[in-house]
């Protein structure tokens, strides 16, 4: 499951200001705890990485995971590094690809409805935690009429399989032409969520940058040392990554 935004896409001068602090790139691949997503009394069931593809309910992992971004340590951290990324990219960006891990047609269907603006998911708090990040006062409602405005297509994607992209699940508009390859491709919690070894993994990295044009970009951010991940009552095994690994695939 992909999704593609392209056009302008600009870094604030207040992402840049914080950003400028840093001494090196920020590295968010970390080890984090999904644990605050499943409830003492619920059991849930142990699925492969494969069978995402078949039953991954987008409604219970929107609600485990984003409902209140600012409790759950995984997105708390991540929704805190991203706007800061911003600032080691080009001010201006293309084409960019939202590589997801999972080719769900219900996936497809959850951000198809966004796109139409029909989701059926609350975001203002996310919106709320981002614009507190870069230091901004735009509404959550206008937060998300920009980002849907540069919203371009979903695609049909998996990781495992030739060609990566299946086929085009939505378009926006019939004159948007959809590329092959992408100026900036973004997975972040994916790649070593859609395999359970490491032989899966690396050849998902290989398809993520396959995807990338050439002196293109790729923003990776992953869950280090993790065996699995659960919300509702689903728990789905995944590749038990390291640091050496995630370095040693990208070299190859």
């Amino acid at each position: 499951m992909s999704e593609i935004t392209s056009s302008k896409v600009t870094s604030s001068s207040t992402i840049d200001s914080v950003s400028r602090k840093w001494k090196e790139k920020p590295d968010i691949s970390t080890k984090i705890s999904h644990d605050d997503a499943m409830t003492d009394d619920i059991v849930p069931e142990l699925c492969s990485a494969a069978e995402q593809a078949i039953n991954f309910n987008p409604d219970e992992y929107l609600q485990a995971f984003y409902s209140m971004p600012t409790k759950d340590v995984a997105m708390h951290t991540i929704l805190f590094f991203l706007p800061g990324i911003l600032y080691w990219i080009p001010e201006e960006i293309r084409t960019l690809l939202d590589l997801g891990a999972d080719c769900a047609e219900n996936s497809c269907n959850m951000l198809k409805n966004w796109a139409k603006n029909k989701s059926s998911f609350e975001w203002t708090e996310v919106c709320k935690w981002i614009a507190s990040i870069e230091g901004s006062n735009e509404l959550p409602v206008v937060m998300e009429q920009s980002a849907r405005s540069r919203f371009k297509a979903v695609l049909r994607a998996d990781l495992h399989a030739e060609p990566t992209i299946k086929c085009v699940h939505y378009k926006c508009s019939d004159s948007d032409d959809i590329p092959q390859q992408f100026h900036v491709v973004v997975s972040i919690f994916c790649l070593e969520y859609s395999s359970e070894n490491l032989e899966g993994y690396r050849h998902a990295v290989r398809s993520a940058v396959n995807l990338i044009e050439p002196n293109g970009f790729l923003i990776q951010g992953g869950v280090l040392q993790a065996n699995d991940y659960y919300f509702g009552n689903k728990r789905y095994r995944c590749h038990h990554l390291t640091k050496e690994q995630v370095i040693e695939s990208l070299k190859k």
